[in-house]
């Protein structure tokens, strides 16, 4: 074999091993806490004003989700109060300006629900169960 045809042969196995790698990834399903087919409803909502001091949104157990809808600014959150997890301008989830985000309770829990906001503004969260 020539050296071309060598070269040719290794960079047709290194596609088919590319292939083989790409198509062969399993994916992991959906997680949450509303089973599909089952409908979740609203326990409350709520108009907040947020600033920079963090607030204490919510401090249930148990949710199937919550809701949360941003004004001109954009807001940090923390899921948990345990480790004494409070959001500030560098710590947290980052939500952007202007957006509704709906975070499963499956996945994010149901525990204290806090909020930094880089500017004072009114939001809206709901709870469903």
């Amino acid at each position: 074999m020539t050296k071309s045809n060598v070269t040719i042969a290794a960079l047709i196995v290194l596609i088919a091993l590319t292939a083989v790698a790409i198509f062969s990834v399993n994916t992991r399903g959906v997680v949450g806490a509303a089973p599909a087919g089952l409908r979740a409803t609203v326990g409350t909502t709520t108009n907040l004003t947020v600033s920079t001091t963090a607030f204490k949104a919510f401090g249930t157990t148990t949710c199937a989700s919550r809701k949360i809808t941003t004004g001109a600014s954009p807001i940090m959150i923390t899921f948990t109060e345990k480790f004494g997890q409070t959001p500030t301008g560098s710590f947290g989830h980052l939500q952007a300006a202007s957006t509704t985000v709906d975070y499963d309770g499956g996945v994010n829990g149901c525990d204290a629900l806090k909020i930094y906001s880089y500017a004072t503004q009114l939001i809206t969260v709901t709870e469903t169960n």
